[in-house]
């Protein structure tokens, strides 16, 4: 008797079971939404947000029905904790169980961004912290914290060097005197990046600058013998940038930079000083190249300590490989959007000249 007992309450309690199961799979994979739903949801995820808070979301928005069915569901999948903070766009006639695979998958809304090559930090930092809403002081504290890191670990070709002279101009002079060098300038990617909704400031400047790094040191490898590498390279690749109007011409320039280097000429590049005085674009003047700065290439040879912007992959390739059957120390502008290329100085000042002649002529029939 007492084993027909037994035997009956176990038999019942496997039919419950069964039938408990049976009920959680269904509700687990039945969508669950109101019917006058007909668009995908915007769900915020902020960091931080517990699942809990998430069902909630949910529950108010119409696109789950118990969020008992959701937590349950979560834990015995071993989800409980891998919800990842982001903007979502949920479609209204999903199950919890789809649910749920979205908010921990990270796949939310992206946002595309494009950062264009030539920008300097704080014109990215100002591009990235509008298109993303991410804090710009923080965007641009973790960027200068990584490229720090970078530098003196020795993961960039002359790092530790390079950085520590950074590092004493930029706290010994030139902050202190223009308020605008960051140790990050140049090592922030220009491209077009796709970021979820909601993404760190911390993690979008990480990004940037690790793709940054890897095109670089890929850039150094593959660079001819005698020529930049590592932070130099970045340099140098800044004012080729800089410079450029044309694709065509990144070789050329860059040839002419690399020749005025060997035979120990000053680069006399004009980006430098505009880049160093905040006049990026506008028009330089005698008192602005007497201007005392490392950075000042009419005043001091070599490269400068830093970049002067971010350098895109034709600028990287065109400083580790200049056009070598250039054989030119001097270029000008056209009046074309291109340049003239020369030989000699006396070359130079006759295509200075008539550039001026161009420029003058133009003026006049803007007059008239």
């Amino acid at each position: 008797m007492i084993r027909r007992l037994v035997t009956g309450w176990l038999l019942l309690i496997a039919v419950a079971s069964s039938l408990a199961a049976a009920v959680f799979w269904w509700s687990w994979t039945r969508p669950a939404s109101r019917n006058d739903l007909d668009a995908p949801v915007l769900i915020q995820v902020p960091p931080g947000m517990t699942l809990a808070a998430a069902a909630d979301t949910l529950v108010s928005r119409g696109l789950l029905a118990d969020r008992r069915v959701l937590l349950l569901g979560a834990r015995l999948s071993g989800q409980a904790r891998s919800l990842k903070a982001g903007l979502y766009a949920l479609p209204p006639a999903q199950s919890p169980r789809d649910l749920l695979d979205a908010l921990v998958s990270g796949s939310g809304v992206q946002h595309r961004v494009t950062i264009p090559e030539g920008l300097d930090a704080l014109e990215v930092t100002d591009l990235v912290s509008r298109e993303l809403a991410v804090d710009p002081a923080r965007f641009l504290a973790v960027a200068d914290s990584l490229v720090g890191v970078a530098l003196a670990g020795g993961r960039v070709v002359g790092g530790r060097a390079d950085g520590a002279h950074l590092d004493s101009l930029l706290a010994a002079e030139t902050v202190a005197r223009f308020g605008r060098l960051h140790r990050c300038e140049g090592y922030l990617a220009p491209d077009t990046y796709l970021f979820a909704a909601g993404t760190l400031a911390s993690a979008v400047a990480a990004h940037l600058v690790e793709t940054q790094l890897t095109r670089l040191a890929a850039a150094s490898e593959a660079g001819r013998p005698g020529l930049p590498k590592g932070h130099r390279l970045l340099v140098l690749a800044s004012i080729v940038e800089a410079e450029a109007r044309r694709d065509d011409e990144h070789g050329r320039i860059a040839a002419v930079y690399t020749n005025r280097l060997a035979r120990g000429m000053r680069l006399e590049a004009d980006p430098t000083v505009a880049h160093l005085l905040g006049k990026k674009g506008e028009r330089l003047f005698y008192r602005d190249l007497a201007v005392r700065s490392a950075w000042n290439t009419y005043r001091v040879g070599g490269l400068p300590p830093g970049p002067i912007g971010s350098p895109g992959r034709a600028a990287l390739m065109a400083a580790s490989h200049p056009d070598s059957t250039c054989a030119a120390l001097f270029f000008v502008a056209d009046g074309e959007n291109g340049h003239v290329f020369s030989r000699t100085i006396q070359e130079h000042e006759a295509a200075v000249q008539r550039f001026r002649r161009l420029k003058a002529a133009e003026r006049r029939r803007h007059s008239d």
